[in-house]
């Protein structure tokens, strides 16, 4: 007689797969007994199907609230027993039946951590009996199958129907298990870890703990990588132990367009970097435009409409296939706009049905709208991973409080500067610590009029965005991610009649530097803080 120990919190998908199993056995002239905890038997019951209670089976009732159901050597001892007449006697000589599938999910721990509970409250969804009971299936693999979650209902249930259980696939589901069960305890170690404010080495001044596991999740696997000849999945944010991550994920739902590839959610991502930076740090709404995972155009508006008019002009041949970012509902004007050109995706809080309606004429341009959360600000102290290979990963942590506008120190120049500018400063910095390194961006009136992104020297990346800039380089600030190293930029931001200047500091040759911008008339800004990209 097959054996089935059921012990559910999603029940979903229960019932049809037992009944497809009980008729499987039927079939073959056997009879399906099925052991179930208390609330799985009573849905089992309630839906007419069998099942015998696990108190029943242990002669010992589930105590605790149900904090002790499972924990019994009547039921452990039914699931690890091997396939072998040693192990068969003893079973018998205490009246234990074999357990051959264990059907178990847990306490949805991952989806309350996302509500606003207590410590005291989350750790009720700590499960400790279901990952017992997976485990101890999967590590007998070699007889007894394990399912952990309603997805694998369907394939089991044919395969069940098929006769095709056999080892490999009941191996499978086991390695199915330790990947489900690690990610779930890493994600509680990491609750536990933040909580306490352990897991960093002793007398260690770190942000990060001495030891760090990530639990990934697949979201999807994508058509390739950056490239046809790389494949590629895309994962949720880790759960890195003891660190702080967003549990909010997806970042947006897909309203219309194809499936997103590799280099769509890495602009994506650049997309929104830039928009929660520059949003509360201005007046007026942004438009961002993205290629290559830097922008092309940024600009402040009165209205996305606006926005997008002025982010637009500063490159229109870039632009082309371009990821278009709104910090504002787009509505059927803009939408007219959009459509003109080839436009990846457009991405923002909301659109109006009118704008969607519009955009019905681009079957293939992905339309994304952004959770509110994400543009409310950069998320303070957040990680970021770098893979590189051979040489392993670098865990990054974000500053906790970015520097702003008002802690700007006056080098030279007009001290009343940062007040008469506070706009334009918030928003070149927060342009330009998003660009590639080195990196300088020219802002004027809340537009970025030229980029210098990504060259190995300073200077040729001043001389980039101010020949993209040209005439609108008169009266403009200038944004540089790091300091600099010579007078050389100072003097062609000056030709160019560049007027204000924000830079770091912390060259050997600051002094040189301030000193010509002064002997210039110009106004320097130190932040006091680099923001390199690589």
């Amino acid at each position: 007689m097959p054996t089935v120990l059921a012990s559910v919190f999603e029940k979903s998908g229960l019932v049809d797969l037992l009944g497809r199993l009980r008729a499987a056995a039927e079939q073959k002239g056997e009879a399906l007994k099925v052991i179930a905890t208390g609330s799985t038997c009573g849905y089992l019951i309630e839906n007419g199907f069998d099942c015998v209670k696990v108190e029943e089976m242990t002669g010992f009732p589930e105590i605790l609230d149900g904090r002790v159901k499972t924990l019994h050597p009547r039921v452990f001892a039914g699931v690890l027993s091997r396939n072998s007449e040693k192990d068969r006697a003893t079973l018998k000589e205490h009246g234990i039946s074999e357990i051959d599938v264990v059907i178990v999910n847990l306490y949805p721990f991952e989806e309350k951590m996302k509500l606003d509970l207590t410590l005291e409250q989350l750790i009720e969804f700590i499960d400790i009996g279901g990952p017992s009971l997976l485990r101890a299936g999967s590590k007998n693999y070699d007889r007894v199958a394990v399912l952990s979650s309603p997805s694998q209902y369907e394939d089991f249930a044919r395969a069940y129907q098929a006769g095709a259980v056999d080892k490999a696939y009941r191996l499978k589901l086991a390695a199915q298990v330790f990947a489900q069960t690690s990610r779930y305890d890493s994600l509680i170690e990491g609750v536990l870890s933040r909580a306490s404010g352990t897991g960093q080495a002793e007398g260690s001044e770190s942000h990060f703990p001495e030891a760090a596991s990530l639990s990934l999740k697949q979201v999807s696997t994508l058509r390739y990588g950056e490239n046809p000849h790389q494949a590629a999945a895309w994962y949720q944010p880790p759960a890195i132990s003891g660190l702080k991550h967003d549990v909010s994920f997806p970042p947006f739902e897909k309203l219309a367009g194809k499936e997103l590839s590799a280099n769509n959610i890495l602009d994506c991502y650049a997309l929104v970097r830039i928009l929660k930076d520059i949003r509360p740090a201005i007046s007026g709404e942004v438009a961002c435009i993205i290629k290559h995972n830097n922008p092309c155009g940024v600009a402040i508006g009165k209205n996305a409409e606006e926005a997008f008019d002025r982010a637009y002009a500063t490159d229109p041949l870039s632009a082309f296939g371009g990821i278009y970012g709104f910090s504002q509902k787009v509505e059927e004007a803009l939408a007219k706009k959009i459509v003109q050109g080839f436009v990846e995706i457009v991405a923002a809080p909301d659109f109006s049905p009118e704008a969607l309606k519009v955009f019905e004429s681009k079957k293939n341009m992905r339309v994304l709208k952004l959770k509110p959360s994400l543009l409310g600000g950069a998320v303070a102290g957040a990680i970021r991973i770098k893979d590189m290979g051979d040489f392993g990963l670098i865990l990054e942590k974000d500053v906790e409080k970015p520097v702003s506008v008002s802690e700007f120190e006056t080098a030279c120049g007009v001290k009343q500067t940062v007040i008469e500018h506070k706009d334009d400063l918030a928003f070149a910095w927060n342009v330009v610590k998003h660009l590639t390194s080195n990196a300088i961006v020219v802002v004027k009136d809340g537009n970025a009029v030229g980029f210098g992104i990504g060259q190995t020297s300073r200077v040729a990346s001043v001389k980039l965005a101010l020949a993209q800039a040209g005439e609108a380089a008169k009266g403009a600030i200038l944004a540089s991610d790091a300091f600099f190293p010579n007078v050389d930029s100072i003097e062609e931001a000056s030709a160019a009649g560049i007027k204000v200047i924000v830079q770091p500091g912390g060259s050997i040759k600051d002094k040189d530097v301030i000193a010509k911008a002064e002997e210039l008339g110009m106004t320097m800004l130190l932040t006091g803080q680099r923001c390199f990209r690589h």
